[in-house]
């Protein structure tokens, strides 16, 4: 963590360190969330005695190695399994209880005695395509119906946005092209031998950029999409018209219902598979609450409390306003455009990928597979180099990435 964030965060918590009741401090924690997600989460804590301060892309550096002690965290919200994953924090991390299914438990172990260290307090569906039915009266059943769909829909005017500003918005598409041809394939790539240069890869990055390299697919055409973050490209559907739909996860849907033009519906498809092959399993992501050894026991109470049956009235709040999913089945006030989500992430999921990797593939905008991806929407959408060659070269980026020595 910089010296400049470290003092923020410091200022952050000295600022609301007030003394809690029977003499103990209240619990410090460390969120990756700013602006609305944050307010809504001091909604969900109600009367809680809780610091709560955003460590934003630095959590990551503050678990592993915290500045100084009034800046360490009891309780974390983690943005992705890989951190539980990492010694240096597993070992920092106090086993937790945790109603969560198999799937979803499993990702959160970690240790030599292989113990649940957190639990899934926030998930997110991101096999979702978003549309004006104006504009798309018959969704695709497949990916080929889908590309023939927007190659005739370019005729006249651009069919899909895509924020392309926000490398995990692409990661998103690729994840759900390639758990869509090869879900074995897709589930191995995380692993330290996963196989970047398999035929599963380099198909579903062609499909990818034969997708992307239509012509008048994007409003304003790639130039504009890479300047294009994922809020305005929910507005570029929703609010003004430019383009017809875009693939976007379930969080899309406060910034659909707040700013879409007055009497303008939006409604979903799932994200198609190839022709012929069953429904993809659903690509997901989530934010998991993990006590600290900082916060002792009453860390790990009020992570359990949080998550489980005394946190339901404040998890409710948050899913009546949208853009929450969770995995605890008695939270139900869900929005009309997002019921039966959460039950979909019950069931067969894959996680999403980027969230997994390590390495040189791993990080966040200009590192990994999120700057490979960019490179080769740049080649299709703005360079107009061949779809075959682009994925290629992007086939080749990736093999160099995954053999790259650990730094």
């Amino acid at each position: 963590m910089d010296r400049r964030r470290a003092l923020a965060v410091l200022s952050a918590v000295a600022a609301a360190g007030v003394t809690g009741c029977g003499g103990e401090p209240p619990l410090r924690v460390a969120v990756v969330w700013s602006g609305w997600e944050l307010a809504r989460f001091r909604d969900v804590l109600g009367g809680r005695e809780a610091v709560v301060y955003s460590a934003g892309d630095n959590i990551a550096a503050l678990l592993r190695n915290p500045v100084a002690p009034a800046a360490t965290p009891d309780v974390a919200i983690v943005p992705r399994p890989g951190l539980v994953e990492d010694p240096a924090i597993c070992a920092r991390l106090r086993p937790v209880r945790s109603g969560d299914p198999a799937y979803w438990r499993d990702l959160l172990r970690c240790g030599p005695d292989d113990s649940v260290r957190g639990v899934w307090f926030k998930v997110a569906h991101k096999s979702l395509v978003w549309y004006r039915p104006e504009a798309v009266p018959l969704p695709p059943e497949d990916f080929e119906q889908w590309l023939e769909m927007c190659r005739r829909r370019a005729l006249t005017s651009p069919p899909l946005a895509i924020g392309a500003a926000d490398g995990w918005v692409l990661t998103d598409w690729f994840e759900n092209v390639l758990v869509g041809i090869d879900r074995a394939a897709y589930r191995t790539l995380h692993e330290k031998d996963g196989d970047w240069a398999s035929a599963p890869v380099r198909e579903a990055l062609t499909r990818l950029a034969r997708l992307w390299s239509i012509e008048n697919l994007l409003p304003g055409g790639g130039r504009r999409a890479l300047v294009t973050q994922f809020h305005d490209s929910v507005l570029d559907v929703f609010r003004y018209g430019r383009a017809d739909m875009l693939a976007a996860p379930d969080f899309a849907w406060p910034v659909i219902d707040r700013y879409r033009s007055p009497g303008r519906a939006a409604w979903r498809f799932p994200f198609p598979g190839p022709r012929g092959a069953p429904r993809p399993p659903v690509v997901a992501g989530g934010d998991a609450v993990v006590a600290l050894d900082s916060g002792g026991e009453r860390g790990v109470a009020f992570v359990e409390q949080l998550t489980g049956a005394g946190g339901i009235a404040g998890l409710e709040s948050w899913a009546a306003a949208g853009g929450f999913l969770s995995l605890n089945g008695a939270v139900t006030h869900y929005p009309p455009a997002m019921r039966g989500l959460a039950a979909e992430l019950a069931g067969e999921i894959e996680f999403d990928l980027s969230d997994r990797l390590t390495g040189a593939l791993a990080g966040g905008d200009g590192q990994g597979l999120w700057q490979v991806l960019t490179d080769m929407f740049v080649a299709v959408t703005v360079d107009r180099t061949r779809a075959d060659q682009a994925a290629g070269t992007a086939v080749a980026a990736l093999k160099r990435l995954s053999e790259a020595a650990p730094s």
